[in-house]
């Protein structure tokens, strides 16, 4: 009851500040906060959120701090090992791993926003909040997990050469300095989506081309018809898409052979060598969800085939609950057991 009453008293006294700042104006349908008391509302605004995150951070789950520590050291091996000058991804989910409460209390900002413009009732509020805070944790954890999954995997493969790639005038795909990793991000092309950096791989002793494609974007691929005309609007880049993602490794014979994914004007495909997938616990269990993953399988056809990676399952897969031709692990945080993930690659490579 204590930690109710302490957000609601950060409310008082926000309600106090209004009061004696008759220049602010906030109703149901205006909102207008002078430059004069621009910072003073947003702080005694902010008091509100954290409050609010602070009463309901114990109910959520304790993973959610043991993700955070995980992914900040493996965000500075990688920066370390790559010599880059970061890795970066969609501000929520950025501050969420650096600073999860933090993180959290921007899943509040238009909630908060509806209870000072009376649009709901403290009530209501209250309920809303709870809710948003957990699908928001739930949600951010798993992106969190899937990046750092991601640069365990590029760790293991340990790296002694990186490249940016990149198209050049005449739309091919060349190697640059990779200065820093935004996964998603990459050359921009009406049509064609390339990978985004390239590694040399000592452990498997040969060039790794890297590809973080959102999953629904996987189903735009294979067009079942051409289009009439070649789409002129650049697209390409995700990186600030808070999609769950798919790691697509394509093996290169030398650094000059860069693939092309797809393009999907002309409905080509390089097919890869391997895939990666996250999924939850439930997910696994839901025939839909792989029936997807086989569409994803029969689409991009990789070479050795799907691994999928159990977000939050803390037991052993049961090798009878493999759909055929998937690969399954659960590693929690343990990097020993994504360390046998590059194991089937340095067999298959």
């Amino acid at each position: 009851m204590t930690e109710s009453i302490d957000w609601k008293q950060k409310y008082n006294l926000f309600l106090d500040f209004l009061s004696a700042h008759q220049e602010v104006i906030i109703t149901a349908n205006e909102i207008s906060i002078p430059q004069a008391v621009r910072d003073e509302f947003y702080r005694r605004f902010d008091d509100i959120r954290k409050a609010v995150v602070e009463s309901r951070y114990s109910s959520l789950p304790a993973e959610i701090e043991i993700l955070s520590g995980h992914y900040i050291q493996i965000e500075k091996e990688v920066i370390d090992l790559l010599g880059l000058t970061g890795i970066y991804m969609p501000t929520d989910l950025f501050t969420f791993l650096h600073n999860p409460k933090e993180g959290l209390t921007r899943a509040l900002y238009n909630r908060t926003f509806d209870l000072l413009q009376q649009k709901t009732t403290i009530e209501f509020y209250e309920q809303q909040s709870a809710e948003d805070l957990r699908a928001a944790a739930g949600d951010l954890y798993r992106l969190g997990y899937e990046f750092w999954a991601a640069l365990v995997l590029i760790k293991l493969l340990e790296p002694d050469e990186s490249f940016l790639v990149d198209f050049n005038e005449d739309y091919k795909p060349v190697l640059t300095e990779l200065k820093d990793i935004s996964f998603g991000r990459q050359a921009h092309h009406p049509t064609m989506r390339i990978p985004e950096f390239v590694l040399h791989s000592r452990r498997i002793n040969t060039y790794v081309a890297f590809k973080m494609a959102p999953v629904k974007e996987l189903d735009t691929y294979m067009q079942r018809f051409k289009p009439p005309v070649r789409p002129r609007k650049k697209t390409g880049d995700t990186s600030f898409a808070l999609d769950s993602r798919a790691m697509i490794l394509s093996f290169m014979p030398t650094a000059d052979k860069i693939p092309i994914i797809a393009d999907i004007y002309e409905r080509t495909i390089t097919h890869p060598d391997w895939m990666i997938e996250c999924v939850t616990e439930t997910e696994f269990k839901d025939p839909y969800v792989l029936e997807k993953v086989n569409l994803h399988q029969t689409v991009m056809n990789p070479k050795f085939g799907i691994c999928l990676i159990l977000v939050d399952s803390r037991e052993e897969i049961n090798p009878e609950e493999v759909p055929e031709n998937i690969r399954a692990i659960s590693p929690g945080f343990d990097q020993s057991k994504l360390q046998t993930a590059i194991d089937m690659l340095t067999k298959e490579a």
